[in-house]
């Protein structure tokens, strides 16, 4: 490790940034996907509309949806942690009361 350089932490801010900058996208499109697959509407012989309703897919679709606005809610929270703190005295994930 260089005296200036810290590649340790270099390293764990690649691999947060790639997880939560392309994974928390990537689970939205997979949720979005599933909702439409679990609603969805087929067309059947002559063009009739033939329901094909999944209440699996919706199901996990919407659990998907809640682990994301959670992980976007604590980012923001994380963010927010020192204003927070000092504005209600709540201190979250280890702000320090200054």
């Amino acid at each position: 490790m260089s005296s200036w350089f810290n590649y340790t932490a270099v390293w764990q801010i690649i691999v947060a940034g790639l997880l939560v900058g392309a994974g928390l996208p990537a689970l939205f499109a997979v949720a979005v996907r599933l909702n439409a697959e679990g609603s969805g509407v087929a067309t059947g012989h002559g063009g009739a509309a033939v329901s094909t309703r999944n209440p699996v897919f919706v199901a996990v679709s919407w659990l998907i949806f809640g682990v994301v606005l959670l992980a976007v809610v604590a980012g923001v929270l994380f963010i927010a942690r020192d204003f927070i703190g000092h504005q209600t005295g709540l201190y979250l994930f280890g702000a320090k009361p200054k």
